[in-house]
């Protein structure tokens, strides 16, 4: 019996279901591209304020500082839990130079997970993460949010 043909039977198919078990949801991807938008929008608050991050002890807070950087006044708000994002308080007006890594750096983050019970990070250097609740909790506790 030849058993070349069963073993590229058997990896094609586990390839293909690993790829359709890690791909992200349209609702996943939807938030992401909005929560870019808000993290472009803190960039150029960032250019124009000397490297200090906005105050971001709540959305409202944040939202009303990046105000000027957006045409989306909900940029805040998931448009798929239409809940707002979380901010990370500990950024108030603090300097980006305190932070080598700023791919580490929490911004935003969803209040409440997605369909596929997955939640958006967003990430000081405007990269977007979509996560488990588990890894959501990791990247809260090293990032000490509540």
């Amino acid at each position: 019996m030849n058993w070349r043909p069963i073993a590229v039977v058997l990896a094609t198919t586990v390839i293909v279901f690993t790829l359709a078990w890690a791909q992200v949801s349209p609702d996943s991807q939807k938030c992401t591209a909005h929560m870019k938008n808000a993290l472009r929008a803190v960039q150029m608050y960032l250019q124009d304020w000397d490297n200090m991050f906005p105050p971001s002890t709540t959305a409202q807070k944040l939202g009303e500082a990046i105000q000027p950087y957006t045409k989306d006044k909900n940029v805040l708000t998931c448009p798929v839990t239409h809940k707002p994002y979380k901010t990370n308080p500990h950024l108030t007006w603090r300097p980006k130079s305190m932070y080598p890594k700023l791919n580490e750096v929490v911004v935003l983050y969803d209040a409440v997970p997605h369909k596929d019970k997955r939640y958006a990070v967003g990430f000081a250097d405007g990269s977007v993460k979509v996560v488990t609740e588990k890894e959501l909790a990791d990247i809260k506790q090293k990032a000490r949010l509540r």
